[in-house]
């Protein structure tokens, strides 16, 4: 190991190639059906009115964070420094997806408690992908999956 991490050729014995293509194809797709979600002007009504615009956003950003972990645990352990990274990519894309939503043109708003929503949505969806990720590696054969940094 060198600082947390494991050399590519030194990868755990229960991970496998051949879910590399399918995991990282799922994150690609998810990623952007919630882009194209979010910026869809005029969006129809899809969900019941009784659902908190909110809670949505949680949901959406925990599927993606637990898919940005996936990413990487589909190839070597994930780090902490990894899962402090995703959650950050998570939290600057969420940030990103509200401030692109105040183009006018898009008829979209933006609010600071579905950014906060997004953040606590990844930050859970980040914790869920380690968990899953320690799983699969115990069912695997693998080594923890979630590496020291030092």
């Amino acid at each position: 190991r060198w600082r947390g991490r494991v050399m590519a050729d030194n990868s755990p014995p229960g991970r496998s190639t051949w879910a590399v293509v399918p995991v990282r194809l799922g994150l690609a797709g998810y990623w952007v059906s919630m882009c194209v979600a979010t910026h869809v002007p005029n969006p129809p009504a899809v969900v019941p009115v009784q659902v908190s615009d909110t809670w949505l956003h949680l949901v959406a950003y925990l599927g993606l964070a637990v898919l940005l972990v996936q990413g990487i645990a589909v190839v070597r352990p994930v780090s902490r420094r990894d899962a402090v990274l995703l959650w950050a990519v998570a939290v600057v894309y969420g940030a990103l997806d509200e401030v692109t939503q105040m183009v006018p043109a898009l008829h979209r708003t933006a609010e600071w408690k579905d950014w906060a929503a997004d953040v606590a949505g990844a930050a859970i969806g980040v914790l869920v992908g380690i968990l899953v990720s320690r799983v699969w590696s115990v069912q695997g054969g693998g080594g923890p999956s979630i590496a020291g940094d030092g």
